[in-house]
């Protein structure tokens, strides 16, 4: 009897969550999980025994178990540990990050020192066990999701993931192109659509052109530090502030009650999208002078919106630099596509309307869409009659200069896949046998904002020979250098990050912290804040 042929499947990985799609009879569906849910939590843990266990098993020691639970692990996977984002984010997990052997930001579960890929890899391999235990047959290959704003090392180190967790990835594709997919396959629709994808960790803003299964992005931003989880801080803050104002008990010293307060402002986030009032109630969540001390904070959707106000607005900022750099009109937006969990929020369906004129598209599941287009895209790359994807690079990629300046090669929303060439300057110091070419990658002129890629190491005889940036469709970077013959690929060296760009860092690191301890000292606190927002005493 010949074996099953192996299935394809569209994965959505998420920072909070995970779900896998696959398409039967050119219909895309969710694939339950083991739990009977249609979502796995993107966590991984350590358990008491020593095992690793991921998903909803991870998720419920959480609060036991902070040290050894690993989660949002989307917002650190493939960035360097010096640079600048993970130094100001590792406050904010409850595990310890750390260096790894490439110079990539890593974490310690249980004394052993874990890659995020490898992490991110649990993930993946515990869906496609659910996918195959689900659709009765092997999986092998899949079509992984990513932000739009994501960087190379990013999409690099997700495709990393998928291999380590056994799939072939046929093709890493844009969140919210995977969501327009979902909307539009197969409608034969001629519209421009703008894609709102305020996920739990990321935001990202694309807009689309579709014309029948032509999807073309004429445009796209983002920012991948602004998502759901910022939302629930600013509720952890109020919290903690309103705890400590009323018993003068400081809850951050706990981790235990801190992941606590973490659970409980998320679930008061959800419910205030339904109702009005919730009460924030924790008994017993510390202890003073051997008695228990309960919390109870109440909150309203009205100080939520006040809370979070600025999260929202800078996602209505972000729509309009992005649609200001291409020319494109707000009026000639035909429809708005909601994706993510955090827009569900109803200040934020309140601002779309009243920012595009007009209300977003209902019709579309905002946590199944990227899966669901994921799938579909999955389905098709091997049909007479396939989607045709035509997508933009999110960020400018270009080099260092000796000043700190940011050169560009090739410019955000260019067209891929494409080729931009230059020629190898001189070496930084004269008479140096060497060239250095550090690449970055982000929207700044100064290096020290981007994202450092990697570097080109080449002999001072090559100075003023082409070097060609070229990228894929999945906006995946190659660089190839002109020799005797055909130009040569050539591998970046990511092990160390430049002295230069370290030196930027630490100064940027250290007047962030004086401005924040200048802040802090002048603040006259969040919960009188809110309170003054709120017209109260």
């Amino acid at each position: 009897m010949a074996a099953e042929k192996a299935r394809i499947v569209g994965i959505d990985l998420g920072t909070t969550n995970t779900l896998v799609a696959s398409v039967k009879n050119r219909v895309p569906r969710i694939v339950p999980t083991d739990r009977g849910t249609l979502i796995l939590p993107s966590v991984v843990a350590l358990s008491p025994k020593g095992d690793l266990v991921v998903g909803g098993v991870a998720k419920d020691q959480i609060l036991t178990n902070p040290k050894n639970t690993i989660y949002g692990a989307k917002r650190l996977i493939g960035r360097k540990y010096d640079s600048r984002v993970v130094q100001e984010l590792k406050s904010y997990f409850t595990y310890d990050i750390v260096e790894g052997a490439d110079g990539d930001a890593a974490v310690n579960l249980g004394g052993r020192v874990y890659r995020l890929p490898e992490v991110s890899a649990m993930v993946l391999s515990q869906v496609k066990t659910i996918a195959e235990q689900f659709l009765g047959g092997p999986i092998s290959e899949a079509v992984i999701t990513v932000p739009a704003y994501y960087n190379d090392n990013q999409r690099q180190a997700v495709k990393e993931a998928g291999l380590l967790a056994g799939l072939s990835v046929k093709r890493i594709v844009n969140e919210p192109t995977a969501a327009a997919l979902a909307y539009g396959f197969n409608r034969g629709l001629d519209q421009k659509v703008l894609v709102y994808d305020l996920g739990g960790g990321t935001f990202d803003v694309s807009v689309l052109q579709l014309t029948g299964n032509v999807f073309e992005v004429t445009a796209t931003g983002g920012d991948t530090f602004l998502g759901g989880i910022d939302f629930d801080n600013r509720i952890v803050d109020f919290v903690l502030e309103s705890f400590k104002k009323e018993t003068k008990i400081d809850l951050t010293q706990s981790p235990i009650a801190m992941q606590r307060v973490k659970n409980a402002a998320e679930a008061a986030k959800i419910d205030l999208s339904l109702m009005q009032n919730v009460v924030i109630e924790l008994p017993f969540v510390e202890e003073r002078k051997g008695k228990p001390v309960d919390l109870k904070v109440p909150l309203t959707r009205e100080q939520l919106n006040a809370l979070t106000g600025d999260l929202v607005e800078r996602t209505f900022q972000i729509c309009d630099e992005v649609l200001t750099e291409k020319g494109i009109a707000r009026s000639s937006i035909d429809e708005i596509i909601l994706v993510g969990g955090q827009s569900r929020m109803p200040l934020v369906q309140q601002r779309i309307h009243q920012h595009f004129g007009k209300p977003p598209r209902k019709g579309v599941h905002p946590d199944e869409c990227t899966a669901l287009g994921a799938a579909l895209l999955a389905e098709s790359l091997d049909s007479i009659d396939s989607v045709t994807l035509l997508d933009a690079l999110s960020m400018p990629i270009g080099y260092g200069l000796p000043t700190g300046r940011f050169r560009k090669i090739v410019d955000k929303n260019h067209r891929v896949p494409a080729t931009k060439s230059f020629r190898v300057p001189p070496p930084a110091k004269p008479g140096a046998p060497f060239v250095e070419i550090d690449i970055y990658q982000g929207d700044s002129e100064f290096i020290v904002d981007n994202e450092y890629l990697g570097t080109v190491k080449l002999p001072a005889a090559a100075t003023g020979r082409r070097i060609d940036f070229k990228l894929d469709e999945e906006c995946l970077l190659h660089v190839y250098v002109e020799g005797a013959g055909e130009p040569k690929e050539v591998k970046l060296a990511t092990r160390d990050t430049p002295e230069v760009l370290k030196k930027m860092i630490a100064e940027q690191l250290a007047k962030r912290t004086q401005e924040d301890e200048r802040a802090a000292a002048e603040k006259g606190g969040l919960f009188s804040s809110i309170k003054r927002l709120l017209g109260g005493g």
